[in-house]
Parts: structure tokens; sequence; C-alpha cells
């Protein structure tokens, strides 16, 4: 019987995750996410990476560990592999302006034209803590209309 890494890490959302299955609490991930994103913060992308992959192996689950991981993959000019963590964090959490937005940014420096899908997604949100990043979304949008 081969062992399937999907379900192992609990991808297919029936079986436990490796967070699950060994006991890790959702305190100790909120401190553990903690810690890499400080890191980042003071430049330390390497530790930072490490930490949060970790994170997102143990519980794939969570949007914000992938947008995190996304985040220092940008950071460390990962194109595509932030492209990666941020598809998968709007997959997990869809209204996460911020990825979407980051995502289609992105996508259309890669010449992706699907970074306009992103951004159409961030350009619909109607919420009032996100009308900077909205009005944003919705220049650039306009700029690529009239080019």
């Amino acid at each position: 019987m081969r062992l399937d890494l999907k379900n192992l890490i609990g991808l297919d959302g029936t079986t436990p995750t490796f967070a699950q299955t060994f006991g890790i609490t959702f305190d100790q991930g909120v401190e553990w996410a903690e810690q890499g994103l400080e890191m980042a913060r003071q430049g330390q992308l390497g530790e930072a990476r490490v930490i949060l992959e970790g994170l997102v192996t143990l519980n794939p689950r969570s949007p914000g560990y992938w947008y995190a991981l996304g985040a220092v993959y940008e950071q460390q000019g990962l194109v595509d592999d932030a492209i990666q963590a941020f598809t998968q964090a709007t997959k997990r959490e869809p209204r996460n302006v911020d990825a979407w937005m980051r995502l289609g940014l992105l996508q259309l420096k890669g010449g992706n034209g699907e970074g306009l899908e992103a951004l159409k997604m961030v350009a619909k949100d109607t919420r009032a803590e996100h009308a900077e990043l909205t009005a944003r979304a919705k220049s650039i949008l306009a700029t690529s209309r009239a080019a």
C-alpha cells in the first residue's frame, strides 16, 4: 500500500492534519507563527521560512499560515512559491483581500493575465477596512483596460 502524502498531512479534509495527530495545540501554532513573523521582520527570512513551512505542513488548512509563508517567499524573491502560497491562502479564505492583492500583483509582474482576475476579487470587496486596497485594485484594473 502506497502512503499518500495528501492524506497524511490532511489535505483531503477528512483525515487529521499532523497537528491534530501529534497534539499540537492552536496556541502553540499561533506562538510559532508569531515567532516566524518576528524573524521575518528582523530580516531572518530563512529561519522564518523554515518555521512557516513547518506550520503549513502541520496544518495545511490554515489560510494564515499560507499567507505568512507567501509573504516570506515574496520577500525572498521566490515568486512562483509565493504565488502558490497566496493561492492556497485564497482557497482557504476567499475573502482575504490582502492575499488576493498580493497574488494579483505577483501574477501581473510575471506577465500572467490571471492577476487581473485576482484584482477583480479585491475590487469587489465592499468592507470599509479594505477601501484603500479596493481603490488600488480598481485603479490598476482601469489602467490595464486603457493599455
